[in-house]
């Protein structure tokens, strides 16, 4: 009787107990709502609990894992925490295998140092790529950011205009996300944000996991904490693996009718927004087969380490993880032998489900090789600061930050969805198919002439400058004195050899000849020098050094050969100007927007880690905005 008892009151405490504390802002939207206090069970806990705060990490108590709040780290790693000296002292033959892990060694060394050879970096066979073509990432390669920007733009006081977005060729929700938590919170418009790619599985993937967070049913911060798995872990719990299957039957159902040529469908959101999508229909069967697939969890992860540990590029991630902080080598490490985005000590055991949004039909991982580490999307100085506020250390357990502020971030962004007029609108097309729809109406929301903001990603270094503004740029709202369109070039410099620093191949003998004729040069760089190309030091100095060149005057000089292409069509012929002054982004990582003037990154060392080495921005990218006449 006594573990009955047991039981049933654990129940009722469920059902009469919210789950996490709710804040005053939820509490007074959520209100008498029963969401607020029902749980699911698809937190990330054993029991199907929401995570909230850092536990200890002995699960070598006699009375099972110890559940105190985790209050002292681990002084040599900083990965775990313990709730005392006798916790700590239990758990110790066990976590010393981590502890004392190599990559936690200040002097570890890639495998081609230690075993005294040229590396053998990775290059990918040349292949004809078509110019629509994009590739299927797991995660972003650049930091997300606000494309709106009101505040330096329309005004903050502007709180009653109703926005229009296009994210013309976006692979995920980050900026969606960044774009909505960044609009004031006395905003009263209406936003209507426009969402595509060309990449059945990627659009998918979005709309999942947009139903997931906006769709009513479970907890805020249930939702929240599942498409946080959805969107990093490879893994899921049963009852994660089971919402995301009535997730699908709810929006495809039996799937489009025969003769249908694109399958429609509309969701209402918390808010007083709707979630829309629009894909032809054919595209829709192969992420189906994917989620209705049958494969188990033993193998999809061997697919996926088939990726991430490939023995051919084994010099690349080594010479990746040359590049951090110790612990940070320790919790990505660990980042990929699980499978799972959390706290470093977290029990993923209940993990026993495939994330089928990772996965082909027959359980092949969708990674690419360098999907390798989720924090390049991220600020990662935020990152860390979500991070203290639960408790864990920043200097070690990155990936446990990581999984807070990811999961903080999805909650604000429901809970603005919940409180404002937002309408999200996902397609699936080639972007000048769906350039020349919008413009003869085949979209309502969005009439000819409509964007206040038009982000096209890098589509110009595949279908040229010239081209994506003919598209793109009559769309824009000219009644807006602030509409623009947003583009950026990762590729703008592929041609041109000797622009940017690192491929110039005199680089290193350019820089033993100026140490040698300035002997003020500090001692430390000529003896990072003198270790030889192949150290990895070198490696990363060479990386770094485009932080100091300004690529102004040989980016401009790009722009030109595309926007004159043949001398057929100017920007001026298109009714478009370039932005001597970006509004929206800096015209380069690492550059204030409110400093226009300034052309070169000026950042510590710290905020050069977390920009650069581990955040993953890319030195040469450059970012232009162009606005109407």
């Amino acid at each position: 009787m006594m573990a009955d008892y047991q039981y049933y009151r654990s129940v009722i405490s469920r059902i009469r107990r919210p789950s996490v504390r709710i804040t005053y802002r939820e509490r007074k939207s959520d209100e008498l709502s029963l969401e607020t206090y029902m749980s699911y069970g698809l937190g990330s806990s054993a029991n199907g609990r929401t995570v909230s705060q850092l536990l200890c990490s002995n699960d070598r108590a006699s009375e099972g894992r110890c559940t105190d709040p985790g209050l002292m780290a681990c002084s040599r790693c900083a990965l775990v925490k313990y709730c005392s000296g006798r916790c700590q002292r239990q758990h110790w033959p066990k976590h010393r295998v981590d502890c004392e892990h190599p990559f936690l060694d200040p002097k570890w060394q890639p495998n081609w140092v230690v075993e005294e050879r040229a590396p053998l970096f990775y290059r990918p066979k040349s292949r004809t790529v078509s110019p629509v073509e994009e590739i299927n990432r797991l995660w972003g390669r650049f930091p997300a950011y606000d494309c709106i920007q009101m505040g330096r733009n329309e005004g903050l006081a502007c709180k009653d205009y109703n926005f229009k977005i296009c994210l013309a060729a976006t692979s995920d929700i980050r900026s969606l996300v960044k774009t909505i938590n960044s609009l004031p919170k006395h905003y009263q418009g209406k936003c209507d944000i426009l969402i595509n790619h060309t990449d059945s599985v990627v659009v998918t993937r979005n709309l999942l996991i947009l139903y997931v967070l906006l769709s009513p049913g479970p907890s805020i911060d249930e939702a929240a904490e599942l498409a946080t798995h959805l969107m990093y872990s490879s893994r899921l719990s049963p009852a994660s693996a089971a919402y995301l299957r009535r997730a699908v039957q709810d929006i495809y159902g039996d799937g489009p009718t025969d003769g249908d040529m694109s399958f429609q469908s509309f969701m209402k959101t918390r808010g007083r927004g709707k979630l829309f999508s629009v894909q032809p229909t054919a595209g829709i069967k192969r992420p189906i087969e994917m989620l209705l697939s049958r494969y188990e969890l033993p193998k999809a992860m061997r697919r996926m380490r088939d990726v991430l540990f490939d023995p051919f590029r084994v010099d690349d991630r080594h010479q990746m993880l040359s590049g951090l902080k110790p612990a940070h080598r320790m919790a990505l490490n660990q980042f990929w032998k699980t499978g799972v985005l959390a706290p470093f000590s977290m029990d993923v055991s209940p993990f026993t489900e495939p994330n089928r949004l990772m996965f082909s039909a027959k359980g092949g991982w969708l990674g690419q090789e360098d999907d390798v580490n989720p924090l390049h999307g991220w600020d990662v100085a935020s990152v860390q600061r979500s991070g203290l506020k639960h408790g864990l250390d920043p200097s070690g357990d990155i990936m446990g930050c990581l999984f807070f502020h990811v999961k903080q971030q999805l909650r604000e962004f429901t809970l603005r969805v919940k409180e404002f007029h937002i309408n999200i609108h996902l397609t699936q097309y080639d972007s000048r198919l769906l350039s020349k729809g919008i413009a003869a109406g085949v979209l309502p929301a969005f009439d000819r002439a409509s964007f206040d903001r038009v982000d096209i990603g890098d589509m110009g270094d595949h279908l040229g400058v010239k081209e994506c503004l003919a598209n793109w740029g009559p769309l824009l709202n000219i009644a807006n004195r602030y509409a623009c369109l947003i583009m950026h070039s990762t590729k703008w410099y592929h041609d041109r050899p000797y622009v940017t620093a690192r491929d110039n191949p005199r680089v290193l003998d350019f820089l033993k000849e100026r140490c040698q004729s300035l002997p003020s040069v500090d001692s430390r760089l000529k003896r990072l020098l003198a270790q030889g190309p192949h150290s990895p030091s070198v490696y990363r100095l060479i990386e770094s050094l485009d932080a100091f060149v300004d690529h102004g005057e040989a980016f401009h000089k790009y722009l030109l050969t595309q926007e004159l292409n043949e001398g057929e069509v100017t920007v001026e012929d298109l009714e478009l100007r370039l932005r001597t002054h970006n509004r929206v982004h800096p015209k380069r990582f690492g550059v204030p927007l409110d400093a226009p003037e300034q052309t070169l990154p000026n950042l510590s060392k710290d905020e050069f880690y977390n920009l650069f080495t581990i955040g993953g921005a890319e030195l040469p990218v450059r970012f232009v905005e162009f606005e109407p006449l």
